[in-house]
């Protein structure tokens, strides 16, 4: 089913016949190798401890997601770009089934004749920029992506300690016609240094952007209420999360636990298992143990938060500019 088609019959289930379940983003971690040891980031995704399937065995993992509700395929990791076969990976994804996006921390960016090839295989770029990734000063060269037709969303982790830079970074994406996604670090339990943003204040700063620059903000106004617990009466999640190996761990790598494997089952499979059942019980139980992906799909129980989110997307998708 192609995409736009799938986009419809997902709002359909999920807003029409209320299936509060139904996932309609991936994120596939396509490997767990990375040049970068960014402070906020759990070590496993950048020490090479999940390991990096073979090429066969992430295109079976793809297959698999292809006839599910699944319409954001987004390639993270570690660094997706370390991948030498990432680009066939790409396109063998990018058939009219998903809508894709690459997400990297840029260091292969500078690479022209890559980008020239990346340019047809995705439909937006997630930049990864901040003080972590040692790469702010890209903001001032951001401009540059558009001569390869590249729609650009920058991503930005906001600390305790860069949250009053935020503004001066959404200003300069704005300036390119992209859009940035601000998301807050999180303290991992084992972790030493102490970097997530006190929930008001972030809550207040994003309150005043999002006002003030609108759709260039990419978080949803959804999110953005959530962070002070301003949620849906019932908070679902629309989103999934996929292991190099393919495992799905659910409802997130945080709080769930493995369900099953991509590469061996298909998505609808695992979804209707009955351990993912009792899964989700327990999720509306404790609404307050959510990642970001999940706060950011779980406004989509508001149709109104979700129609505004959908132009917003729209717009960009058709005309390249935020």
């Amino acid at each position: 089913m192609g995409r736009d088609l799938k986009a419809i019959k997902w709002f359909v289930d999920t807003q029409l016949l209320k299936d509060q379940f139904n996932p309609a983003y991936a994120t596939f971690k396509v490997t767990s190798k990375c040049n970068l040891r960014c402070t906020f980031c759990n070590p496993s995704y950048y020490s090479g401890e999940l390991g990096e399937a073979p090429t066969e065995r992430v295109k079976k993992i793809i297959d698999n997601m292809r006839d599910s509700s699944v319409i954001v395929l987004s390639f993270e990791g570690g660094e997706p770009t370390s991948r030498p076969d990432i680009l066939d990976l790409l396109q063998y994804a990018h058939d009219g089934s998903f809508y894709i996006m690459l997400t990297s921390n840029g260091y292969r960016l500078m690479d022209e004749d890559f980008l020239t090839k990346l340019a047809d295989k995705i439909d937006f770029l997630h930049y990864s920029i901040d003080e972590y990734h040692w790469n702010v000063k890209s903001l001032d060269y951001l401009c540059r992506f558009r001569k390869y037709g590249l729609k650009v969303n920058v991503q930005t982790v906001v600390t305790r300690f860069n949250i009053d830079k935020l503004e001066e970074k959404v200003r300069k994406v704005r300036e390119c016609g992209y859009k940035i996604l601000a998301m807050p670090a999180v303290d991992y339990p084992d972790s030493k240094v102490k970097l997530a943003p006190d929930p008001e204040k972030f809550y207040r700063v994003m309150s005043d952007l999002k006002a003030k620059y609108g759709s260039t903000l990419n978080n949803s106004w959804g999110f953005i209420n959530a962070l002070i617990g301003k949620v849906p009466s019932r908070v679902t999640s629309y989103a999934v999360t996929v292991y190099p190996n393919g495992d799905l761990p659910y409802p997130d790598d945080i709080n769930g636990e493995v369900v099953g494997n991509l590469a061996e089952q298909k998505l609808k499979e695992i979804m209707n298992s009955d351990k993912v059942k009792f899964l989700q019980k327990k999720m509306l139980e404790d609404q307050a143990r959510f990642e970001y992906l999940h706060l950011q799909t779980a406004s989509f129980n508001s149709v109104r938060d979700l129609l505004s989110y959908a132009v917003e997307m729209a717009k960009w998708r058709f005309t390249g500019k935020a």
